[in-house]
This record gives C-alpha cells, structure tokens and sequence, in this order.
C-alpha cells in the first residue's frame, strides 16, 4: 500500500531558512485561527511573520499550500509522521506511542479551534475541508494503514483490511474527550482518564488483530 501521493513533501531544490520557515509557520497558524482561511492573506502571514512576501511564496506556492502544510507540520511536531514508526518497537508499545500523541494532538488547543472554524465553514467552504482532510486525517489514516501492514506480513498481527483497521484504530481514539473538547462540555474528561481510555482502545484493538 502507498503513502497518500497527495500529502505535502519537502520541497526538493535549494535549502531554506528553518527559522524563517518557523517563523511563518506560526504567523500562518495564528492568522487562520484569528481570521479564518478566506480572512487571511499571505501579505498579512509575511507581516506577522516578519519576513518578505517574497519569502513566503519562496516557501509556499499558494495559500493552501501554506494551510495543507501548516495541518502537516503539526503532526510531525507530535511525532505522527513516518520517521517516527519504529518497526522494531514492540506493536503494543509503538499503537501506544500512536494513540497518546494522537490523543493529545486532537485535544490540543489549535487542533480544536481549527475544526471548529471548519466546521462552521462547511457549507461555505467545502475545499477547506478537502485541504484538511487530505493533509490530516487522510494522511495519518494512510501512514497507520502502511505500519499495520507492514506488521501483518511480519506475522506480528492479523489484518485483513489495513486502511479499514487504521480508520477504525484512530476514530476509537476520538473519544468522549474529543468531542467533550470540540463542544465546550464543562464535564470533560480527565488527562488520567484520557490515558486509560487509549490504553483500553490499544488493547481492545490489540486483540481483535492477534495472530491466529
């Protein structure tokens, strides 16, 4: 199976500036959070960012090249990127790693007021979610799918369906708590009870994979 030809990859040719790429990043983050996608101009990103709209497009081709990397670059500063699959850790160990920083990725502050401003945007703005969808979840859905694969012809697990197995894996992760957090429910969750949860879905899913 491949990875999701549509994701954003580094771009090839000469280097750019970390800190300048870092520095964008956060201008670009904060600006769709306090204006929205369609509120948001690369003009504004380069002022906020301190840099050359120049250097912005020497980053970015577009705006929405701009937001699908944004969504990429906050799951690989959770380590839910592909460098971070260790196939010589032990499954339980290595679903466990997957499902806090999952966890903890969806009950962050940006991840929530993200969707929110998604969510009000749907109707309005159905390509934002596409941009989303493609550079999130579809893209964790496909590197999941990629590990337990890889796993299952290891003989460690038994999946028929591995992109199925990695929909059903992550959406359990969800939980109360994401949709306590999504809502504004005073009557959340606790980190405590978030971290048993996770665990109980790694074993649950666990043993609906085991080897025969």
């Amino acid at each position: 199976m491949e990875m999701n030809a549509s994701a954003p990859v580094a771009a090839r040719g000469r280097p750019k500036s970390s800190k300048k790429r870092k520095q964008i990043f956060k201008a670009a983050v904060d600006l769709f959070l306090e204006n929205g996608f369609d509120g948001t101009s690369m003009d504004e990103v380069a002022i906020r960012a301190g840099v050359s709209k120049q250097t912005v497009y020497s980053h970015f081709k577009s705006k929405e090249d701009l937001f699908t990397h944004c969504i990429c670059e906050k799951c690989v500063s959770y380590e839910l990127s592909e460098e971070f699959l260790d196939m010589e850790v032990p499954v339980a160990q290595m679903l466990r790693n997957i499902g806090h920083k999952f966890s903890n990725l969806l009950l962050s502050e940006e991840a929530i007021r993200i969707k929110r401003l998604l969510c009000f945007s749907a109707e309005q703005s159905p390509q934002l979610g596409e941009m989303f969808y493609q550079a999130g979840p579809r893209h964790m859905i496909d590197l999941l799918a990629v590990y337990l694969e890889k796993q299952t012809a290891l003989g460690r697990l038994s999946i028929p369906d591995y992109r199925t197995a990695a929909c059903q894996f992550l959406y359990m992760i969800h939980g109360e708590a994401h949709f306590c957090e999504l809502m504004n429910v005073a009557s959340r969750p606790g980190k405590k009870e978030i971290e048993r949860y996770v665990d109980d879905c790694v074993d649950m899913f666990l043993r609906a994979h085991r080897p025969d």
